[in-house]
């Protein structure tokens, strides 16, 4: 054995050791025989399997070059240029390197000489191409994975989503039954008023063998993917998926959405001491009401201070904002106009709710004919550069469908807004927390009052609540 240190590299991504058959094993064994046909100490072999050549982030590569800047290695041997990176900003760092710490670099494919010009050329245009291969494939890969999500076919990017099992011959997604249970039980109790962390105990202790509640916020992402609806994101699109079924309709999808909304606010206004925080209104001028401590004063002397409600363009008066003058509607004190609240609550006897509800269904199939419209307007646009029709019929084509388009938006537009105001909860529900309601915290008693409650309207001395119940 001579004394010429030789470092064996090796890499294979996943995809790579699939489909081309570049084995470890295989690169390991001819880059051994070579080092070894030409006397070199093997100074150590460096693996990474299962990396992509994109960049030089993989763990073997980084000890290789600590390795080399610490002066333990004369040559790195490689199977194949692009084992090294398919990047040619990559490979040529890799050789300022290697050529700083006085190491050569040979590769066993392409037998490139590094020490003579035409040498170092050819390594820049084989690194070249290699990049361009990558470049390639990733953009085969991304026109391939577009056309199946136009073609409303879910990929999973790794394991399949909680609920569902991967049917590779069918290549669908099937519903788990026990795990489908557990989520229509998320979502309506998420709706109904849970939060993320109590959501995450209740299931945990109802479900004790699914293994899926593991942290407190695991359930988050479960109840804010349309997933369970029925559909996906691709490139910022709802698509309606064709390869699995929805565990969930699309309305209690959309109402958990609004109580994602809400909880978001409220937990914003959860140090406030103002349980009547945004639900009050102004009669005079339409700003909201908001809170503020004030002070009392005798001459120079603070008697006392106290917190109150009054119109934002009044309390927190901005001339650039609110106008030339500010807002003469009243200002009450907060803990006067909160008891005059409360005991309207406490007193009123609930019966129903006032608001309309969604029609069921109505939104899925507005959307599923969306997208069938927007494919559509694509077969238009072929057959127009295509010249198979003329502009004029193109354009009034493209108009009408545009038009339906518009309208269908609309519709599913002022179903959301039904929605967002349709009950989450039942009548015996919100009775229960009237009857608690003397009890509860602040921040209970907020959460209550906007359940019930739609706005308070102040004008002057009159106030008037509207209610979400009747």
């Amino acid at each position: 054995m001579s004394n010429i240190r030789t470092a064996l590299y090796c890499r294979v991504s996943t995809l790579e050791q699939a489909t081309k058959g570049y084995s470890i094993g295989e690169q390991k064994e001819k880059l051994r025989h070579y080092a070894e046909a030409q006397g070199h100490t093997i100074a150590g072999i460096y693996s990474d399997e299962g990396f992509s050549g994109k960049d030089l982030m993989r763990p073997e590569m980084e000890r290789l070059i600590a390795d080399v800047s610490a002066g333990k290695i004369d040559v790195v041997l490689i199977y194949k240029l692009d084992r090294l990176s398919r990047h040619v900003k990559d490979v040529l760092e890799l050789v300022e390197l290697f050529e700083k710490y006085n190491v050569s670099l040979y590769s066993l494919k392409e037998n490139l000489d590094l020490s003579s010009p035409f040498g170092r050329a050819a390594l820049k245009m084989s690194a070249t191409f290699s990049e361009l291969e990558r470049e390639t494939i990733v953009e085969r890969m991304e026109m391939g994975k577009h056309a199946r999500a136009k073609s409303g076919k879910y990929s999973c990017p790794g394991k399949a989503p909680f609920g569902y099992k991967l049917n590779k011959e069918t290549d669908r997604l099937d519903i788990v039954p026990e795990e489908a249970d557990a989520i229509c039980d998320m979502y309506a109790k998420y709706i109904e008023g849970y939060s993320f962390r109590k959501l995450y105990a209740y299931c945990k202790e109802k479900y004790p063998d699914i293994r899926f509640f593991s942290n407190s916020m695991c359930c988050k992402p479960v109840v804010e993917r349309p997933l369970y609806a029925g559909y996906f994101m691709h490139r910022g699109e709802l698509i309606k998926a064709t390869n699995y079924e929805p565990i969930i309709p699309f309305e209690t999808y959309l109402q958990a959405q609004e109580a994602v909304k809400r909880n978001t606010a409220r937990r914003k206004h959860d140090n406030t001491p103002y349980i009547l925080t945004g639900l009050i209104v102004c009669g005079k001028c339409g700003r909201a009401f908001c809170g503020k401590r004030r002070t009392h004063k005798d001459g120079a002397d603070v008697k006392y201070s106290y917190t109150s409600y009054g119109c934002s363009a009044r309390l927190k008066y901005n001339k650039d904002e609110h106008g030339s003058r500010p807002c003469e509607n009243e200002i009450y004190p907060a803990d006067e106009l909160e008891k005059l609240v409360e005991n309207s609550v406490l007193n009123f006897s609930f019966t129903d709710f006032v608001t309309p509800k969604a029609t069921t269904g109505l939104i899925d199939k507005l959307l599923f004919e969306n997208g069938e419209l927007k494919k559509q307007k694509e077969r238009m646009l072929d057959l127009y550069l295509s010249e198979s029709i003329d502009k004029d019929t193109y354009a009034e084509r493209f108009d009408e469908l545009q038009k339906r388009i518009k309208k269908n938006l609309a519709v599913i537009e002022n179903e959301k807004q039904t929605l967002a105001s349709s009950p989450t909860v039942s009548i015996e529900f919100l009775k229960k927390r009237q009857r608690e309601y003397p009890t509860a915290s602040k921040k209970d008693k907020r959460h209550f009052l906007q359940q019930i409650i739609k706005q308070i309207v102040i004008n002057g001395e009159k106030i008037t609540i509207n209610w979400n119940v009747k």
